[in-house]
């Protein structure tokens, strides 16, 4: 779940991120790859194919959900803290205290179904460090937040070396970016079957790699993914100092 390539060079996922989404020279996708894969099992518990119907609502998670979000972000922390693909600087890893996270909130787990573009769109979306990365706008998901109807795109990223096919993956900001959460938004990896039946939760959200210090260019939310409502829930700020 991280979307960042360390400036310059082939892509890799970052740690509990979605695909090979920020780029760092250099840098392995291993550590990225098997957060993302946990962050996906912890989800899934006009030229639409399909259509979504009524906007999603909040579900009640299944059993042993906040247990498991738990400990995924215990595991998370210690990845970060003595992972060699750890996003955060080497002379930060002895002080670092583990990630900052709103308390988990199954007001913020949506169940729904996605509307799939039959004929996806084709777009060029941009890094923090200027980077354009080939993409295209794969599905949508709409859900009741604060009283309104919002709706968020997924992308896929094109041309990834570690990811061929492309990891749907919701970048987004919201009310709370660059006030409580990083500035350039967060990210979330939606769970989505073949009918286009959706998990998407909010409590698994998480930051791109660009935000813990090291030079890695991480996808920027395009602008019809950025929610005026405060959406607090998955990770908070930057790490613990």
């Amino acid at each position: 779940m991280g979307h960042g390539r360390p400036s310059g060079a082939t892509a890799g996922r970052g740690v509990v991120d979605g695909g090979s989404r920020w780029r760092k020279p250099g840098g392995s996708s291993r550590l990225r790859c098997l957060l993302v894969m946990a962050c996906a099992c912890l989800a899934a518990g006009g030229n639409a194919c399909r259509r979504g119907g009524e906007p999603a609502r909040p579900q009640t998670a299944p059993p042993g959900y906040m247990e498991k979000i738990q400990a995924e972000r215990q595991r998370k922390d210690l990845l970060f803290r003595t992972s060699l693909d750890s996003p955060l600087p080497e002379a930060a890893k002895a002080s670092f205290k583990g990630l900052d996270y709103y308390p988990v909130d199954e007001a913020y787990r949506f169940e729904g179904k996605a509307l799939l573009h039959q004929y996806p769109t084709r777009l060029t979306i941009l890094g923090t460090m200027g980077e354009r990365r080939p993409a295209e706008k794969w599905a949508s998901f709409s859900f009741e937040l604060a009283g309104r109807t919002e709706t968020l795109q997924i992308y896929r990223l094109l041309a990834e070396p570690n990811d061929p096919e492309g990891h749907p993956f919701i970048p987004f900001a919201d009310g709370t970016s660059g006030v409580e959460t990083y500035p350039a938004g967060r990210y979330l990896d939606p769970a989505i079957d073949d009918q286009g039946n959706a998990v998407v939760d909010f409590n698994l959200a998480y930051n791109p790699y660009c935000a813990y210090g090291r030079p890695y260019d991480c996808p920027v939310p395009p602008p019809e993914n950025r929610l005026k409502a405060p959406v607090r829930a998955g990770e908070r700020g930057r790490a613990a100092p």
